[in-house]
């Protein structure tokens, strides 16, 4: 177990090294929207396709290397939320706690309606761009119990 989780930790910083990696190979253009999350993958063929002066053949193999490596980071991100989830969980409820205790009762009432917010204007447009959305944490409470 210890050398999958090593494994795993391997994966995700060398994944992290590379989006680093392409996020400073092209400055964001000015047009495009960073808060709605990562380009999808005809933007990020759109892209390379136009840099590179793909020809129609080469979009179309490029095409399908970029859905897999989308799916595959997918399910890459599905297995660890399987594995991490309640620990992920338990780290998010000790810094909300951490964060509420230093907060007067007004401020936390405001923080707890920020996040009830944010969770539903974020819903929907995550669920649509990752498969299985945010981490529910609901689900792990039950275990604690």
């Amino acid at each position: 177990m210890k050398t999958f989780l090593k494994t795993t930790a391997s994966v995700m910083v060398l994944a992290s090294f590379l989006a680093v990696g392409n996020a400073n190979a092209q400055p964001p253009k000015a047009d495009r929207d960073w808060h709605k999350g990562p380009p999808s993958v005809e933007e990020k063929l759109a892209r390379i396709s136009n840099a590179l002066d793909l020809s129609d053949e080469q979009s179309a193999e490029m095409l399908a290397i970029l859905q897999g490596q989308e799916g595959d980071r997918k399910a890459l991100h599905e297995h660890t939320m399987a594995i991490m989830g309640a620990e992920i969980c338990a780290q998010r409820a000790q810094a909300e706690e951490e964060i509420l205790s230093i907060l007067d009762a007004d401020q936390a009432e405001l923080f707890r309606q920020m996040k009830a917010d944010r969770k539903a204007r974020g819903g929907d447009r995550n669920r649509s761009r990752r498969s299985g959305g945010d981490l529910d944490c609901a689900e792990f409470e039950d275990d604690d119990s």
